[in-house]
């Protein structure tokens, strides 16, 4: 097989997934795609290793887990990972606003049946049991599906093809990456007063090994405001597939090449077990790592030479049955099952309109239920263009409660 049938090949198995890894039985990546505003490319990876060194996953095994390594990502968050051929294992990754807490890497279905003493213990003695149920049968449902692909699969887990694929993916990114300037670039962000995010970018060529570094070795230690380490890689290993344009290529083959050095327990490399800052640090990294690499490829050198932050907007609404989680930014916007929370009258939109310069929303509150809203990150209230209000009262960083006829407005631009 060539590598473009490969290519083919591995874009219709996964192209029903929003957000997953392919990897074969070394945990060498094969494909990887990250089209969710969280990023979830090295948790992926590091969630398989746990459960292939600790539960020897067969075929048609449906393993599940949250908050691997004890930190970076909510409870809701949660990694699947299954068997389809001794040499390959798909991993991808769901929110499900029902599960709010820890599961270890556990075992849902065993070689196709469903392991009865996890269902009972996890499941059916939930409040929310049916949903739960019907959530994670769908997920069997998917791998099933799946499994009905004998051949694709075989061709896919075929160790020659294999290596014909991570070869070409090699030549791939070493042609990007002679196209793009070498040397090095570097820029800070400042949380606070006293917390800063240095990252030196480096991009260099030494006995035909091509290498890309990002060094964050002047990052202060973490005190409030810190995330896992595999939270920070996976976004700066996007944004370098994006910058080199390597995302169809994007594998083991072009990861051996990427040296991230963070320094423990700093604001990038602590886990925080609620991860309350993912996003918000993931954003931060990946627009100075952008920033580095367009500085370092820049006609003029000594072009803009300051990192520029372009601030978001992330923020929760939910009640007991539906959760949205949103995202505004300057270039972007990614209302989450808003339209169920309109049809099932929890909402009423009142405006949503872009122009050249901003977003404006405006919606309000018809239920007499109980619904929250969860702002996640800290945006800049004192620019005119970035307002979040409350019944006309400008709101940062937490949670409050809303109550009927609440009025919430959203300028951002």
């Amino acid at each position: 097989m060539n590598f473009l049938n490969y290519q083919s090949h591995l874009k219709i198995l996964l192209k029903n997934f929003k957000s997953c890894s392919l990897v074969n039985a070394d945990g060498a990546l094969l494909y990887s795609k990250d089209n969710s505003f969280e990023l979830l490319t090295t948790t992926r990876l590091v969630a398989f290793q746990i459960v292939k060194k600790y539960l020897n996953p067969k075929p048609q095994d449906l393993f599940i887990l949250n908050d691997p390594e004890n930190g970076g990502y909510q409870y809701s968050k949660i990694v699947f990972i299954t068997c389809l051929n001794p040499n390959l294992f798909l991993i991808w990754d769901e929110d499900y606003h029902f599960i709010d807490f820890k599961i270890p890497p556990t075992p849902l279905f065993d070689q196709g049946r469903k392991n009865e003493f996890v269902w009972q213990a996890m499941i059916s003695a939930n409040k929310n049991a049916d949903e739960l149920e019907a959530f994670f049968e769908y997920q069997k449902y998917t791998v099933d599906r799946l499994m009905h692909l004998v051949s694709l699969i075989e061709d896919l887990a075929n160790s020659k093809s294999q290596q014909i694929w991570l070869k070409a993916s090699n030549e791939v990114f070493n042609t990007q990456f002679n196209n793009k300037a070498h040397g090095t670039a570097e820029a800070y962000f400042k949380l606070n007063s006293t917390q800063t995010i240095k990252l030196k970018f480096s991009a260099e060529e030494k006995q035909n090994l091509k290498l890309i570094t990002l060094d964050f070795t002047n990052t202060n230690l973490a005190t409030d405001i810190h995330t896992s380490s595999h939270v920070i890689e996976s976004a700066l290993i996007k944004k370098i597939s994006e910058f080199f344009q390597i995302g169809d290529y994007l594998t083991q083959a072009v990861l051996d090449k990427i040296k991230v050095i963070l320094p423990p327990r700093s604001i990038v490399s602590k886990p925080h077990p609620a991860g309350l800052y993912n996003y918000e640090l993931q954003t931060i990294c990946s627009q100075v790592c952008e920033h580095n690499m367009t500085q370092l490829n820049a006609h003029n050198r000594k072009g803009q030479n300051t990192f520029d932050y372009a601030n978001f907007l992330n923020f929760e609404v939910y009640g007991e049955t539906l959760h949205a989680n949103n995202l505004i930014s300057a270039t972007q916007v990614s209302l989450q099952n808003f339209e169920q929370l309109i049809c099932k009258n929890l909402i009423k939109m009142t405006a949503m309109k872009k122009t050249d310069s901003s977003h404006h929303i405006i919606f309000s509150v018809c239920t007499d239920n109980p619904l929250k809203l969860n702002i996640k990150n800290n945006y800049y209230s004192d620019k005119l263009n970035n307002q979040f209000k409350l019944n006309d009262q400008l709101l940062q960083r937490g949670s409050v409660e809303l109550k009927k006829n609440d009025r919430i407005e959203i300028i951002w631009g």
